[in-house]
């Protein structure tokens, strides 16, 4: 939240996306530190942000469903050519009409629907609010983290922290035993879980430079969530 007081801290990183969860309207910022935004939320200090860079152009993608309010299409355009759809994503706790659309469960609906999107080069980023290790939690949800892996990588898809191979190990990192954590609840150290993901199509996780998490000590003064970078050298979007 307050994202007007922290944007500096993420600029030195010279983002092209940038995925804000808890994102206030940017009608609050006193200067457009941007190239273009779309952002979704009922509470002008607490929604949904995408932002863009270096003259890259963002639209609400025409099969946006509000059923799915804070899982985002996004159609993204360089020169007045679309080159890749974003889904950027924030996990809500709470759905009042339908309890089993909790957290994953209404991630899992929502790629569900836009099932079409999955089939382009696309970017599927943001705070998912859950680990495999819960997948057998006392919620009962329309679907789980793993049935999540397990949708997207029918499509090619997949994580790209999870796809790096460990630099001790030599072996990618599996699900749920990440040594990285996005989130310190409550800013506690000892409540440590990887529950941010940026999942990507193909091309692009053919052409990883690099994915790492953001350190405690440089972030937690911001923010409990940790930032994930993640950096390709694709160039080629068909």
């Amino acid at each position: 939240m307050a994202f007007r007081k922290k944007y500096q801290n993420i600029l030195s990183h010279e983002p092209d996306l940038l995925i804000i969860p808890e994102c206030e309207h940017p009608d609050n910022f006193k200067e457009i530190f941007y190239s273009d935004v779309v952002w979704i939320g009922n509470n002008k200090n607490k929604g949904l942000g995408v932002f863009s860079f270096n003259g890259i152009r963002i639209s609400l993608h025409k099969s946006y469903c509000e059923d799915f309010q804070y899982v985002l299409p996004i159609e993204v355009t360089v020169n007045n050519e679309k080159i890749m759809n974003l889904i950027a994503v924030w996990a809500q706790k709470n759905d009042e009409k339908d309890t089993k659309r909790r957290y994953i469960g209404n991630v899992w609906c929502a790629l569900n629907h836009y099932k079409e999107l999955l089939e382009t080069p696309i970017i599927i980023a943001g705070d998912f609010n859950w680990n495999v290790i819960w997948d057998n939690d006392k919620y009962r949800l329309y679907g789980t983290l793993t049935d999540v892996i397990n949708l997207l990588e029918q499509y090619g898809i997949h994580s790209t922290y999870h796809s790096i191979p460990d630099v001790i190990f030599g072996t990618n990192t599996i699900f749920g035993y990440e040594k990285d954590p996005t989130l310190f609840l409550l800013k506690k150290k000892e409540k440590a879980y990887h529950i941010d993901y940026i999942f990507t199509s193909p091309n692009f996780i053919n052409s990883i430079g690099s994915c790492f998490v953001g350190k405690y000590k440089d972030w937690i003064a911001l923010s409990d969530h940790m930032s994930l970078f993640a950096e390709y050298r694709q160039t080629k979007f068909d």
